[in-house]
Parts: C-alpha cells; structure tokens; sequence
C-alpha cells in the first residue's frame, strides 16, 4: 500500500480546542463546528479543515458497520473507532458516544464505561442522550472528572421508543420539558448539550436560557453550534437524507466513478501501466535466468 499520511502541519499552528476555549467561543458568539469521524484519514481531515470538536457518533453503528440502528454498537466498538480517531484529531476537542446500553443499568457502570472510553479510547469526554433521566449519572461523571456533553432532543437510541426519527418538542409540554432537561443537564455539570430535531425558535430559546454551548442538529441558527455526520455533509451516505442536512461534497459519487474506472482498467489491462511497475538492476534479469538454467529444479 501506499505510505502513511504525513501528520498534519496545522496542527502545530493550532491551539488545542478545550473545554475553556468552547465556552470562550459561546461568549464571543463565534459559532462552534462539529463533525463525526470514525477512522485515522477522516480525523486528519477534520484536523486540516479547521474542525474545533470531532465527534465519534454512534453512528458509526450505521454508516460505517452496517448495523440497522445505534443500539447494537457495542463498547468495544466505540473504543477501536475513537482510537483510531486520536490518532489524527490533535487540535480538535475529541468526544466520543456513550453507546446504548453503558450508562442505564447503574451509575457505577456509567463511570466504569466512560473511563474506559477516556482511559483506553483516548476520547476527551463523553456524550450521553437523554433528560431528566440521566442527570443523576451526568452528576456523578462530572463529579468524578469526567466532562459530560448532553444531549436532548431526537435521540437515536431511543428512536423505538419515541416511534421513529420523529421531531421532538413541536407541542407546549414536550417543548417545556426539553427546557426543564437542559436547565438540569448544565446544573449537573454538562459542559455543552446537543440539540437534535427540535424546532428553532425552541433551540433559540434554549440556548439563551443556557450558560453552555448549545450544538444544534435540525435546530436552526440560534445554537452556538452546529453538528452533521461525515458520511450526511461529505456526501457518502446512501440512505435516508434527513431535512436538515446538506451535502458539502459528493464523495460517494466520486468514489462509484473511481471503483468503476478501476475495474475497467483492470479488466482491459490498462492497469498497471509501465509507470506503475519496478524494474530489476542492470543486468540482474540475465543473471537470475542463469542461475535458473543451473537449477532445473525452478524451471518453468
């Protein structure tokens, strides 16, 4: 194969993003960019393309192992995905997913489970989704040291139970009780909290009410930051294309005309071409048909 990627030089020129700097950037208004990355050369690209936080979403679970939904991603996943990540996100704040199932059963499991992530997945913080419900357990991670990004809103691991991908908060009591989680979640020490599908004029109002950064994703402009997936904004994504997200690239068109192109030049044997192939020293080839022609043994 090819070399590694050089590291990049940016991030010698960057400052690492850190959670003082993200509140910094709430209180300048300087809006806060955020992407998912589940692999080495899509970190790097974030790193290069100016990226203040990488996210290793659970959904990864979808885009990039072909699981049906978030709730069969496992721990063991999230920890080989995230270091992989690390390894190229060097500037950018590094949190990762708290996947379905590591922070339900007991406060005592959440915090093993998000040291695990932090310890060996070398994330930064953690994310949890939820309201009320999980503020006892954003308490005990913060309390214990560990930063606690939240997240409220449409929340892919509860989309059973919410009946699908559904926008949350378009009536007055499930839009006061998305306030009343927020207002708990930062009391609990969440540093940040993700706003997923809610409707704008709800996310504007949160986020004035709130002292952290709010990052919105299908929940307009009034939040200090926005979110999309990699495979969503890059354009790799083959299924369901959310309202909310909006192609940057078309990677997955490129690379359908690159693998196809591949397989012809393969196939009419324009590939490899004389560029491509090494050549023996001088006068090694004569050499080593000698020494065939004196071992019968390797003789074709």
């Amino acid at each position: 194969m090819s070399f590694r990627p050089q590291d990049s030089p940016i991030a010698a020129q960057r400052k690492k993003v850190t959670l003082s700097r993200l509140a910094e950037m709430r209180r300048q208004n300087t809006p806060i960019t955020v992407l998912t990355a589940y692999d080495y050369p899509t970190a790097q690209r974030c790193e290069r393309g100016g990226v203040d936080i990488c996210l290793v979403g659970d959904s990864l679970a979808q885009v990039c192992l072909g699981y049906e939904g978030t709730t069969s991603l496992t721990l063991d996943e999230m920890v080989h995905h995230c270091r992989a990540v690390a390894r190229g996100c060097k500037s950018p704040h590094l949190v990762a997913d708290m996947p379905f199932g590591t922070y339900h059963v007991s406060v005592r499991d959440a915090i093993r489970n998000a040291v695990r992530l932090i310890q060996y997945g070398n994330a930064e913080s953690v994310k949890l989704e939820g309201g009320l419900d999980v503020v006892p357990v954003v308490k005990a991670l913060t309390e214990a040291g560990l930063p606690v990004m939240g997240h409220i809103g449409l929340t892919p691991q509860r989309a059973a139970a919410l009946s699908g991908y559904r926008v949350q908060g378009r009536d007055s009591n499930s839009a006061y009780r998305l306030v009343q989680s927020a207002k708990a979640l930062q009391d609990a020490g969440a540093y940040a909290i993700v706003l997923e599908a809610i409707p704008h004029q709800l996310a504007s109002y949160i986020t004035r009410a709130l002292s952290i950064p709010t990052i919105g994703i299908g929940a307009g402009q009034g939040c200090n930051g926005q979110v999309l997936v990699w495979d969503d904004a890059m354009g790799n994504w083959t299924g369901h294309k959310a309202k909310f997200v909006q192609r940057f690239a078309n990677l997955g068109d490129v690379a359908d005309e690159g693998v196809k192109a591949y397989v012809e030049a393969v196939r009419q044997r324009a590939f490899p071409a004389e560029e491509h192939t090494y050549e023996m020293h001088t006068g090694e080839w004569d050499k080593f048909l000698a020494l065939v022609e004196e071992s019968p043994a390797v003789q074709l």
